[in-house]
């Protein structure tokens, strides 16, 4: 529809101010389209207008000559659109362990080691532990010997490695293969060197090395 001049009422006018009612079917888009009241003559500059619109109802004012701006939207006679969003999440983890249980514990070594002579080693084994490994460390803690690995048999390992040279602080190692942190270590232990043999010759007694001895 087209502006309706009738419908253009003074509610109030003071000072060269005036308060406007206007009502019509068209929607308030339509109402303050450009152009819309250009037709209303009797509009001003600051003048208010009630807007009535199919759609709403809104507070303008006259900018210049018959422009009004947006204004105010004071109520709106269509129900709002509204949109309602419910959810529910729900998040749980469940986590069931169970403690497996895993030693090794070593036997202790046969005492006087001689280097160069075999070093029986020994271990007890307890829980899911199918190899083990054994091997041998000086007082700093560098392997000598080994590792050598070994299978479990019985809840037992054994294996059979080489002493280290004479010297003392060595320690012998046993760990389950691929899990270091299941092991065990021995106290520490001494290696002595190889007993001297001795001979004759003739009537001279003679070294390991073949030099005679003085008697």
């Amino acid at each position: 529809m087209a502006f309706d001049n009738t419908a253009l009422i003074s509610l109030l006018t003071n000072n060269g101010f005036t308060l406007w009612f206007y009502r019509t079917q068209d929607t308030r888009a339509t109402a303050l389209s450009s152009g819309y009241f250009a037709a209303a003559t009797r509009l001003a500059a600051g003048d208010v207008i009630f807007l009535q619109a199919s759609d709403s109802l809104t507070l303008t004012t006259v900018r210049t000559g018959t422009t009004v701006a947006d204004g105010l939207v004071v109520d709106v006679f269509n129900a709002p659109f509204r949109v309602s969003r419910s959810s529910a999440q729900r998040f749980s983890v469940r986590q069931v362990a169970s403690a497996v249980a895993m030693t090794v514990l070593l036997a202790p070594l046969a005492g006087g080691l001689t280097a160069g002579a075999p070093l029986q080693a020994q271990a007890s084994v307890g829980g899911p532990v199918a190899e083990v490994s054994f091997s041998i460390r000086d007082a700093s803690g560098v392997t000598v010997g080994g590792p050598l690995p070994a299978a479990v048999s019985g809840g037992t390992a054994s294996a059979s490695l080489v002493a280290p040279a004479e010297g003392s602080g060595y320690r012998l190692r046993v760990e389950a293969t691929g899990n270091p942190l299941v092991a065990d270590t021995s106290p520490p232990f001494a290696v002595s060197a190889p007993y001297a043999l001795l001979g004759q010759d003739g009537g001279a007694i003679l070294a390991q090395d073949g030099s005679r001895l003085l008697i």
